[in-house]
């Protein structure tokens, strides 16, 4: 980071950098060449001088640089600059067209498809794990994936009414579910109105009276959010990340063939643990279901 911060002020004028570097190298190969012609015959003077500027001017610096670039960037940033400065009156007339007619400068930026073939080629050379590069590639899905591709079924889901006495069975099937958010729902299960903390039930007491849901509804039911089965996973995983909540009740529009309106159905639950899940690439046995 040290060098790189050394380099930036330089590398922010790249067309600048660009003919300064090219100026000097033309010049270096074109005095060798012409130095070498003086002192020996017009062939010999070829061959040396091409000579030395493959293997001095491309070969070796090429070689080097490739393993320590930004160390040895770092430290000729102030022969750079005394070049930038003598050759100043031509190449900043140039890179001030090129800046003109081209732009800013573009930076090398892979695509996602490009960037999943190079974690396969670093998983291959075991610059990386086989389970850093699922959990590297399945972060760069998270655009792309919607909540439909990691949600629960609403069939598997287990959901009470609001009506539910909470007496020793159900209390005992709470527990033994283990889940520790779980759906509630008026009449049917398309009408889901709340989510139930199943720790908010620790203080109930059967034995002394059969008390339902939906007299407990304002102390420990909460609300939830309804999810679009096309929503993408990024922006959920934020949102659920502020901590609001962590589930929300997936949607989707439904279409008849006999001419009937669309209406909207529940068609499952997706929370904070199915997005992690589908990040790490492996299931969390809290998860809520």
């Amino acid at each position: 980071a040290k060098y790189a911060e050394k380099i930036l002020p330089l590398r922010r004028r790249g067309n600048l950098l660009l003919c300064t570097i090219l100026l000097g190298n033309v010049t270096v190969n074109s005095g060798l060449s012409i130095l070498m012609g003086d002192l020996t015959s017009g062939l010999w003077g070829l061959i040396i001088s091409t000579a030395i500027i493959t293997i001095f001017g491309e070969i070796v610096p090429q070689a080097v640089c490739s393993r320590y670039a930004l160390q040895i960037g770092s430290r000729s940033t102030w022969f750079i600059y005394i070049f930038m400065f003598i050759t100043f009156p031509i190449s900043f007339p140039i890179s001030a067209i090129l800046d003109k007619v081209l732009g800013d400068e573009v930076g090398n930026v892979l695509s996602k498809s490009q960037m999943k073939r190079m974690f396969d080629m670093l998983e291959i050379e075991n610059v990386i794990k086989s389970s850093e590069k699922k959990i590297i590639q399945a972060a760069l899905d998270l655009q792309e994936k919607t909540a439909e591709e990691v949600m629960t079924p609403i069939e598997e889901v287990f959901m009470l009414d609001i009506n539910t006495q909470l007496n020793h069975r159900i209390l005992r099937e709470i527990y033994s579910r283990g889940f520790s958010r779980i759906p509630i729902y008026d009449k049917t299960k398309d009408n889901i109105i709340g989510i139930l903390m199943a720790r908010d039930l620790i203080l109930i007491n059967p034995d002394k009276a059969l008390i339902t849901l939906k007299q407990l509804s304002s102390i420990i039911i909460r609300d939830v959010i309804a999810v679009e089965d096309t929503d993408k996973l990024e922006p959920l995983l934020g949102y659920f990340k502020k901590g609001l909540t962590h589930i929300g009740i997936v949607t989707k529009i439904i279409y008849y063939d006999d001419g009937r309106d669309p209406s909207k159905k529940v068609v499952g639950i997706v929370t904070l643990e199915d997005i992690i899940e589908d990040i790490i690439q492996d299931e969390i046995e809290d998860e809520f279901g």
